[in-house]
This record gives C-alpha cells, structure tokens and sequence, in this order.
C-alpha cells in the first residue's frame, strides 16, 4: 500500500515500529499455517499492548462511556439542546459550591461528591461556548477519575 501525498502517517510511526519489530522478531515459516497463526497472535498481543499503552488506565472507562453515549444516541437520537448556562443565579451556585468545596477539603471532609459539584457549577456558570467546553472536559475528567477511584476501591 502508497500512502497518498496529502495522508500523515507520522503520528503512526511508533506504531508502524511495533508492527515491525514484532515481524523481524517472530520466527516464522513461509506457506505454514502454524508460522502465519504465530506471527497474528504476537502481533495481536504487541498493538494490544501499544494500544493499552496509548490509551492510558482509563481506556476501560472511557470504552463505557462511549457505549453509553451509543446507547443514548440509539434511544433519542442526536441531541442538539440549548447549553442554558451563564445565568447569573448559576454564576452565585459555582461561587458556593466553590466555597464549600474548599472548605470541606480544608476541614479534611473532602469527597468525590464536592469535587464533581464544583466542577458541574462552574461548568453551568459558563456563558462562552469555549470556556463551557473546557468546564464540561474538567467534569468528564473528574467523573471518570471518580469512577477509577470506585473501580480501584472495590479491585
């Protein structure tokens, strides 16, 4: 296969490095089933391994995360609602729940549950599309942090 002009395959490279070692490396025999089943499986193992790697721990949950956006888009379809953020009384709820966070972590009470409420609030206090964007990938940081923090408690 020629990569077209226009395609990048750069970012690939590490990558392509994984798929080549692993090919010079598997002893293999030409025109044996065996040889061939050999060089999959250890090629399969080594992307799985580069992949994991890339993905970093939180691959697991971010996979359930999309299943369930998949299953919400199945059940209503595409969701295109009015943000309904940078209201003034949601301007006073982040300056709260701010306080009581800062609070609750200074008086050694902080939980998972005053971090997210932070984080929603300032989140619905944005009025800029861009800076509710970024809130919203601070919320989705925490609640997936949350998560591996539930899934490590219960390993």
């Amino acid at each position: 296969m020629t990569a077209t002009p226009e395609t990048d395959l750069k970012p690939l490279a590490p990558l392509a490095r994984t798929i080549a070692e692993t090919v010079r490396d598997t002893p293999i025999r030409l025109g044996s089933p065996e040889g061939a089943a050999d060089l999959v499986a250890t090629l399969t193992v080594k992307v799985a391994a580069y992949v994991g790697h890339e993905l970093g721990p939180d691959a697991k949950v971010l996979g359930e995360v999309q299943a369930e956006r998949d299953r919400q888009d199945a059940k209503w379809g595409e969701q295109n609602h009015p943000n309904g953020t940078g209201l003034n009384y949601q301007r006073h709820l982040a300056d709260e729940e701010r306080a009581a966070c800062d609070a609750a972590f200074r008086n050694g009470r902080g939980t998972w549950r005053h971090v997210l409420a932070e984080e929603v609030a300032e989140a619905n206090a944005e009025s800029d599309p861009m800076k509710l964007r970024a809130e919203l990938v601070q919320v989705a940081a925490v609640a997936v942090n949350w998560i591996g923090a539930i899934d490590r408690s219960q390993a």
